[in-house]
């Protein structure tokens, strides 16, 4: 017994080593997409400001700045959720686990994680078909293909499943290490 124990606590140490390297990788994306969004989110704010001062000073409206705002909100969407992802920041309603024994928490947690990149990989996938076989028109006022907008889904979607993997490796690793405090704050703001 001894023996399958060491085995498998040398396999959760280079599970351990892999999901290190991995996150250090992903740091670079997680950069990069923070700053992307920062960005759609000066794109926004500049096209509507523009768009209030020629409307309401020039007395004529732009014709671009609504359409460049949504697409750019569309894009801004799915990058700010690969922001939130890599700490499993979005919206949660942990009631139910928190009325879990602290040791059947990280089953539910895990489960519900493999549910989600589960989700993640459907929804890219999908999206990915969208764009090579959907229709596409040409938006009126930018006249861009849509499948740039669309291109958002399968793009958020392949970086939210690396993060969630990310995240999942290191439950894993913390289960087998019966750290269970990491799961007992999983969901209540502040504690992590």
């Amino acid at each position: 017994m001894k023996r399958v124990t060491d085995i498998v606590e040398s396999c959760v140490n280079g599970l351990e080593a892999v999901s290190d390297a991995f996150d250090a990788a992903l740091a670079v994306l997680d950069r990069l997409a923070r700053w992307l969004a920062i960005a759609l989110v000066g794109v926004i704010a500049v096209a509507m400001i523009l768009q209030v001062f020629f409307r309401y000073v020039v007395n004529s409206s732009l014709s671009w700045s609504e359409e460049l705002s949504v697409w750019s909100l569309v894009w801004l969407v799915f990058i700010g959720s690969v922001v939130l992802i890599r700490d499993w920041e979005h919206i949660n309603i942990p009631t139910f686990v928190n009325w879990l024994p602290l040791r059947l928490r990280p089953y539910v947690i895990i489960v519900a994680k493999c549910l989600s990149i589960a989700f993640l990989a459907t929804m890219t996938y999908l999206g990915f078909e969208m764009i090579l076989f959907g229709f596409h028109a040409d938006a009126p006022v930018l006249h861009l293909s849509t499948k740039w907008a669309k291109l958002s889904i399968p793009v958020g979607g392949a970086l939210m499943c690396l993060f969630a993997l990310s995240v999942l490796l290191k439950d894993l690793v913390r289960l087998w290490r019966r750290d269970y405090r990491h799961f007992a704050d999983q969901g209540n703001p502040g504690l992590e």
